[in-house]
């Protein structure tokens, strides 16, 4: 018991989800995504609800479309899994908490062995007015013109003009290249002496914060998560995975990296590679703890001893992810730019407490 539900369950009620809802979100590795969620209500359960949603990843226009049931606990505590395929280990459940007015809701869908993979979502109710949710590019470059732009949203309007569409001092949209109630295409110009750092985008009577960032250099790299942890199995246990994903750097106005005013200009795609953390004499993890793809997932290898390794050792170990970029434009000479990431490859989780009926 506490002062907080106390005076929450003074006013709690059963929550009127019904209707149409805006959907953004991140998935690490893969980017943004955006699209529509309808909410129904399950005349079979109190505080049910099944869902009906379309959403698209902008890095590959890959479009997805699921559904789902769930039931909300309390008042705001949202919990369901896809309707698609109950009996399906791969199944993506959803854990996600209802604003107190009613109009917005974020969590995170998530599948897996270990519920490693997942996107971070953020639904908004939609009536009439016009919602941005965001747009597919997270940076725009000084000095260059025509640079294509897609902003994604609901209700926009149909016949939207330049004037109608804001990034800020020193970003010109030149055209409309096409538009549609839940995305528009424009091309945008940006003013060598543009300010540095995020903007908002305003549509239509519509704003969202921080939409994208405006830079004149890439000024480094980061790899995240910094310390990653995957394990083995395959054998007796499932793999985890760990997705990793490189993100480029503007070092801001006072020109210095790792600090308050450095700009995130969204994920890059870079060179991966492994590299031997070196915690030992003649270490050689790297030769056996697993793979690491084009797009930076990391696959554990199999679980239990391996008679190619000294000492038929388990294939845990720890390694160096490391990323390499070079940014657009740059001469054959540039040196890429470089970060890593520390990732551990443990052992199988031998015993799991936890319940995965929650949702059924």
């Amino acid at each position: 018991m506490s002062t907080e539900w106390a005076a929450w369950s003074a006013v709690m009620h059963s929550p009127r989800l019904a209707g149409r809802w805006a959907l953004s979100g991140y998935q690490r590795g893969k980017g943004p995504i955006y699209g529509e969620v309808v909410i129904a209500d399950r005349a079979d359960t109190p505080d049910g609800f099944t869902t009906e949603g379309k959403f698209v990843y902008t890095k590959t226009g890959e479009t997805v479309t699921r559904r789902s049931r769930a039931i909300v606990y309390a008042g705001f505590q949202w919990r369901g899994r896809s309707a698609d395929a109950p009996d399906d280990p791969g199944t993506w459940r959803e854990v996600a908490f209802i604003e107190r007015n009613g109009q917005d809701i974020r969590g995170r869908w998530f599948t897996g062995a270990y519920d490693e993979t997942g996107i971070d979502v953020t639904l908004h109710r939609v009536s009439s007015d016009p919602v941005v949710t965001g747009t597919d590019v997270s940076a725009l470059k000084t000095s260059a013109t025509g640079q294509r732009v897609r902003i994604y949203g609901a209700n926009l309007p149909a016949r939207a003009a330049p004037a109608d569409i804001d990034f800020g001092q020193g970003v010109k949209v030149s055209r409309v290249v096409s538009a549609a109630p839940d995305s528009l295409a424009v091309d945008v110009d940006v003013a060598a002496d543009a300010r540095i750092g995020p903007r908002d985008l305003a549509v239509g009577g519509s704003t969202k914060a921080t939409a994208l960032a405006v830079y004149s250099k890439i000024d480094g790299i980061r790899v995240e998560p910094q310390a990653g942890m995957a394990r083995l199995g395959g054998a007796a246990f499932p793999k985890r995975l760990e997705q990793f994903e490189a993100r480029a750097f503007s070092n801001g106005p006072d020109g210095k990296p790792n600090t308050a005013d450095d700009v995130d200009l969204g994920m890059v795609n870079v060179l991966w590679t492994v590299e031997e953390y070196t915690a030992t004499f003649r270490d050689d993890d790297v030769r056996f703890v697993g793979q690491l793809s084009e797009s930076g997932l990391f696959t554990p290898n199999i679980d239990g001893p391996n008679p190619n390794r000294s000492g038929n050792r388990n294939n845990l170990g720890d390694v160096w992810v490391v990323a390499a970029y070079l940014p657009p434009g740059s001469e054959p000479s540039t040196k890429p730019l470089r970060a890593r990431a520390h990732l551990l490859v443990t052992v199988p989780v031998y015993m799991d407490w936890g319940s995965r009926e929650v949702g059924r």
